[in-house]
């Protein structure tokens, strides 16, 4: 009889598309968790890792499947039942069901004796469970062996089954039974059902109901299955269900990790989504739905359909439950603090109460598209959507007229509504944009028109934001008339623009409408008016949009063999040719050749054996080729240098790189740079390698080592083992010294700040050479540098930097270095508001500069960063329009 239950619940759904399967032609092994007590919440996350919002966090321990199966079950370790009283729980989906079935096979095979009685609970219906088992299921037995009920003999065997211990009742769905309270009601019949009592139980439960009021069944040992991990559980699944077509399901695991997709990555960590996501790219012969509103749509619909029987309803109570679910999700991500964590008061205001039977509140968790996660500090339930895409969803079902995004007013931003400046509402303006109503089309080409027209006042920065979005947006809403000409705009930013914004064209191009930007890409690259720095960009884009695509590779091949190239623009070639076609032979001989090299200046060649140790890993011919390289006398220790370096990147722990790595740094004669580049490349592969800690420990002691590099190793150790407490005395001493140079004092400050992030002394110590009048900008500008790798948050810190910004004595170099520091360090909107302040007051600004503005403005609400732009004294104002007039610059 147990042969019958190893059919997956979602064969009612999957059946329709020719798809039935056994639990073992897909099951991939789910972890547990022992808990100790309901989860207590707080705090919020992101959509991205919306799965978090079912970790729990009371945990005693955690268990993989095996080993759960072996300690709890066969040994019976648990701490209140000794392995009699089981209970699985998990949201909806989460493979209780599937687990019990593999329990089921696993305790008839490897307990001796055992009888196992699989009982799913909905099929009680108004029976008591003995009743059932006496009745119905020994009946069932009686057939199978040829009689027509179940004789006295048979059912006085059974009661003997039952008094010798042997029998496991394996109860699946406690959610599902039809009562009022199933957990008062089978704790009752547990305690009155005789024979019962006497047997191993193991029950699976919906974690709404198990935490949802008076638990009856405390004397249960709780277990909650783990979500699958991603890539590696996900892909085996994938590949599993699709063992007949294994190229479809490739295609899938390499369609999941694009760029883009992780809000999907997380949603299919639990199994029922990730059958459905398959079920999806089976029917749509590998493909998905063109939006994501489309594929969404479906999930829902299929998770409708799932279990229908078991929680019955009508088109009237689905129609209401989700509108009510928009009104939710929308005000949720709107208003609250914690936008995925929903308060029970908060929830209660739209959906009533879980204890009425009517409630729409008990049909959204009965239907699983609520879910209890746990209890705030008031001991009150915590909410969450069965995922937080499906709540993003929601809220765009519920929104009707764009000007909830968008309400521009030019010269009072306060009072407008700028909901498209804000992070967490981009997802959900997305699936907007995708729904398919068609009385919604002319809003979106009108919403999408107030994007690309949109101007800020203000270093544009918000103008590009818009923009950006309105490109994403044409992905999702296909019809909008203007989309070449988009992304035709997008393609130009990436080749002749600010570097932020050169970065972000490239990240709106893989986010924007596919087919039209590789159209767009490869005009561009085919055009006879590119160069070639142009076609390397145009190509790089294009292979990150479309990996291995044909043209671009080709494309990078011939500028990589024609003799006309400076070795800066070959080493770019080359790098590029190298992500977008890994292994690619061409690239890695360019790369090696220009490493090399004595003719070529040394950043590129520095370049060249950076961007080797990225696209060479594992690669056996680059480790080859290194390793050669760095057995040769006739190259220098710089080149040496550079191929350890590498070689400690594609293959960590490399012996001969660490060996050739010590033996430089053993050198006497090794000059200031090379000495660097060794000593940095060593710290970075050898961590816990005591050969190496050995040799820059030892290297401090030399009298040959002058202060500044002796500050570089001892930094080096120190961060290899970030408790040495030589490595903190010794920087300390360095700071302390009147007799060091400036210099040396600056790198020691940051070797403490690296070894201590925050150390109020290499902070303060560093400050105080921005501020020193007898310093020269370069030992200045280099404090800045370091003030941005250790101070995060740091007050101090960044007032100073701001002043350094602020301040007409130093050269331009030293302040680019401050922004480049200050935007590493920024955390608040009161830091960034006094950063952009202080820009204000450039009529143009270099890339560091705008970097730094670009930074705030991505963090910063539309109406703040106008008003700090804004803020400027007259006099200001007054050499700005001056500017204006003698040199009619365009910013």
């Amino acid at each position: 009889m147990l042969a019958e239950r190893q059919k997956l619940t979602t064969n009612p759904l999957t059946s329709t598309e020719g798809v039935a399967l056994q639990v073992n032609d897909v099951y991939v092994p789910l972890g547990l968790i022992e808990r100790k007590k309901q989860s207590k919440r707080q705090g919020d996350i992101s959509p991205e890792q919306g799965s978090e919002l079912y970790k729990e966090t009371e945990i005693t321990k955690t268990f993989e499947h095996d080993a759960f199966l072996e300690q709890v079950l066969k040994q019976k370790n648990t701490p209140k039942s000794q392995g009699k009283r089981i209970a699985i729980i998990g949201e909806p989906g989460a493979g209780k069901t599937t687990l019990l079935q593999q329990i089921a096979d696993w305790v008839s095979r490897e307990i001796h004796q055992s009888i196992v009685i699989w009982v799913s609970l909905a099929d009680l219906r108004e029976k008591e469970l003995k009743s059932y088992l006496f009745e119905t299921w020994l009946t069932q037995v009686a057939e199978k062996i040829g009689k027509a009920e179940a004789t006295k003999q048979l059912k006085n065997d059974f009661v003997t089954l039952f008094n010798q211990n042997n029998v496991w009742l394996l109860l699946d769905g406690l959610d599902e039974m039809s009562a009022s309270n199933p957990l008062t009601e089978i704790a009752r019949q547990f305690r009155e059902g005789g024979l019962i009592s006497q047997v191993r139980i193991v029950l699976t439960c919906r974690v709404n109901l198990w935490d949802g009021s008076i638990n009856a069944l405390n004397d249960f040992d709780t277990y909650r299955t783990l979500n699958f991990s991603y890539p590696q559980q996900v892909e085996k699944f994938i590949h599993k269900w699709f063992a007949a077509i294994p190229e479809t399901g490739k295609q899938l695991c390499t369609a999941l990790k694009k760029s883009g997709k992780e809000r999907i990555q997380d949603l299919v960590k639990n199994p029922l989504r990730l059958t459905l996501l398959c079920l999806n790219w089976q029917s749509g012969d590998g493909k998905l739905p063109d939006t994501q509103a489309g594929l969404y749509q479906q999930f829902v619909d299929d998770f409708d359909n799932w279990k229908k029987a078991e929680f019955a309803t009508n088109s009237d109570q689905r129609q209401q439950l989700n509108i009510k679910l928009g009104e939710l999700a929308k005000e949720a991500i709107d208003k609250e603090a914690t936008r995925f964590r929903l308060r029970q008061d908060f929830v209660n205001q739209f959906l009533g109460d879980a204890d009425d039977e009517n409630s729409l509140l008990k049909l959204a968790l009965n239907r699983g598209w609520l879910n209890c996660v746990g209890i705030d500090t008031n001991r009150k339930h915590v909410y969450a959507f069965f995922h937080a895409s499906f709540q993003e969803y929601f809220a765009a079902k519920a929104i009707d007229d764009w000007r909830f995004f968008l309400k521009h007013v030019p010269k009072n931003p306060s009072q407008g509504t700028y909901r498209i400046f804000e992070p967490q509402w981009k997802q959900t303006i997305l699936l907007w944009l995708g729904r398919p109503e068609e009385n919604l089309k002319q809003q979106k080409q009108q919403f999408i028109d107030a994007l690309v027209t949109f101007k800020d006042g203000c270093r544009k920065c918000y103008e590009y934001r818009a923009y950006f979005l309105a490109a994403a947006g044409i992905a999702e809403f296909k019809d909008y008339f203007k989309a070449d000409e988009i992304i035709a705009q997008i393609v130009k930013w990436t080749i002749d623009s600010l570097r932020s914004i050169e970065e972000e064209a490239k990240s709106a191009l893989q986010q924007t409408d596919r087919i039209k930007a590789i159209a767009a890409l490869v005009k561009q690259l085919q055009s006879k008016d590119a160069n070639d720095y142009t076609r390397i960009q145009i190509a790089s884009s294009l292979g990150q949009i479309d990996p291995g695509n044909k043209i671009a590779i080709v494309a990078l091949v011939q500028l990589l063999q024609s003799n006309h190239l400076d070795g800066f623009i070959r080493w770019q070639a080359g790098y590029n040719l190298g992500q977008i076609n890994p292994g690619d032979e061409i690239a890695i001989a360019t790369l090696v050749q220009l490493l090399q090299s004595t003719n070529v200046d040394d950043i590129t060649r520095s370049l060249a054996a950076s961007s080797l140790g990225l696209i060479g890993t594992g690669n056996k011919i680059v480790i080859a080729t290194l390793v050669q390289l760095l057995q040769s006398t006739n190259v220098d220790d710089f080149t040496h240098s550079l191929a350890a370096s590498s070689l400690g990147q594609i293959d960590p722990g490399n012996e001969i790189a660490i060996a050739t790595l010590a033996q430089l740094l053993q050198s006497i004669n090794l000059d200031v740079f090379t000495r660097w580049l060794a000593e940095s490349s060593l710290r970075r592969i050898v961590t816990g390698n005591e050969i190496a800690i050995a040799a820059l420990v030892q290297l401090p002691q030399s009298t040959n080592m002058y202060d500044f590099a002796r500050s570089l190793v001892v930094s080096s150790y120190g961060q290899i083992d970030p408790d040495n407490e030589i490595a903190i005395a010794a920087l300390v001493q360095l700071l302390q010294s009147t007799t060091v140079k400036d210099s040396t004092r600056r790198q020691a400050a940051d070797s403490l700040g690296e070894i201590d992030p925050g150390n109020e002394i290499a902070i303060a110590a560093l400050v105080q050479l921005l501020q020193s009048t007898t310093v020269d900008d370069d030992t200045r500008s280099e404090a800045a540098d370091s003030l941005g790798k250790i101070a995060t948050g740091n007050e101090i810190a960044i007032a100073a930097l701001v002043q350094l910004l602020q301040s007409t004595t130093v050269n331009d170099s030293t302040r680019w270095q401050a922004a480049e520091s200050l935007e590493k360090i920024l955390q608040d909107n009161k830091h960034r508001f006094e950063v952009v302040k202080a820009l204000s007051g450039y009529w143009q600004l270099d890339n560091d500069c705008y970097d730094l503005t670009w930074n705030c403005a991505q963090n910063m609400p539309y109406p703040d960063f106008y008003q700090a732009c804004h803020q400027r004294n007259l006099a200001t104002r007054v050499m700005q329009s001056l500017k204006k007039i003698l040199f009619t610059r365009i910013i």
